[in-house]
């Protein structure tokens, strides 16, 4: 476990993160559609692309978790849910 792992990751720390990453995924699309890559390196931009999706994809999950959770009110109308966090 290193200390990365140890430590939380803060919002903006996630949203840089996940900027940065898909600005290289941009650049790992652009370099494999010129079709000017060797293929040895075309192979390891794929590899790293499918890693940062990866990536990508939990930075999503996580932050669709941390939405606020809406339900139908009594009137019909949204309305926030209750967290209940004492009951872990």
């Amino acid at each position: 476990l290193s200390l990365h792992d140890a430590l939380p990751i803060s919002n903006a720390e996630k949203s840089l993160n996940f900027e940065a990453s898909m600005q290289r995924l941009g650049e790992i699309v652009k370099a494999l559609d010129g079709g000017n890559v060797p293929l040895e390196q075309a192979l390891q931009l794929f590899r790293e692309g499918t890693m940062l999706v990866e990536s990508c994809k939990q930075l999503l999950d996580e932050a669709e978790l941390e939405v606020v959770k809406l339900t139908k009110g009594p009137d019909g109308m949204p309305e926030e849910e209750a967290q209940n966090h004492d009951a872990e």
